[in-house]
């Protein structure tokens, strides 16, 4: 009942609070833009609301992917911690069990598999932190937590476009990342999420730029 209440929580805040789909591209905080995912013809209406609460993971994939010059791998620890370090660093302050310092976000561990969870879906347990990580990201194991370095970026937003079912009753995404400062694309991405018991009810099971 807890990461319920948690789970609708953070999703109202994302989709009404912040109002709308916008990003810090990278390293950031969350910024308000009164645009709003966009579903053309041949969408699914009812899927609306569920698709906008993946936002999130999408976004973070999106950017992790896009940046750094990598592709979606769910087996790879250093893709994992990458995508995850993407995810918490942006939307990570919106959960109620975050604490915000001047300097830090730090995060339970519940917290950070949470949000794993919706990245992958064959996500099962946190791998160690990669070297390559750890000057960004830092485990405390006497309070089971992670402290992450705040920072500042670039702004994106992420559209939705189109839902599709899938076969076995899964759902494809299509959209675009657009920037903000002269409104051109990024990138257009795939994404196949699959429905779960997660806090955030999907989790991203394939996702491809183009």
């Amino acid at each position: 009942m807890k990461k319920r209440l948690i789970s609708m929580t953070l999703i109202a805040v994302l989709l009404f609070s912040l109002g709308g789909m916008t990003y810090a591209v990278g390293e950031g905080d969350l910024m308000p833009q009164d645009s709003a995912a966009q579903f053309t013809p041949g969408t699914v209406p009812a899927e609306s609301t569920a698709v906008e609460g993946m936002i999130p993971p999408i976004n973070a994939l999106v950017l992790c992917m896009l940046e750094q010059g990598l592709t979606y791998d769910d087996s790879n620890d250093v893709f994992l911690w990458n995508s995850l370090y993407y995810m918490i660093s942006l939307y990570g302050q919106c959960d109620l069990r975050a604490e915000l310092t001047d300097e830090s976000l730090i995060l339970p561990s519940e917290t950070v598999q949470d949000y794993a969870a919706a990245l992958f879906t064959n996500y099962n347990g946190l791998p160690q932190l990669p070297d390559a990580l750890k000057d960004r990201v830092r485990y405390d194991s006497s309070t089971d937590s992670y402290y992450l370095e705040r920072g500042d970026a670039g702004l994106s937003e992420t559209r939705i476009e189109r839902v599709e079912h899938l076969a076995g009753g899964g759902l494809r995404v299509d959209g675009v990342l657009i920037a903000l400062e002269d409104g051109s694309e990024l990138s257009r991405f795939s994404a196949d999420l699959k429905a779960n018991d997660s806090m955030f009810g999907f989790s991203v099971s394939d996702l491809t730029l183009a």
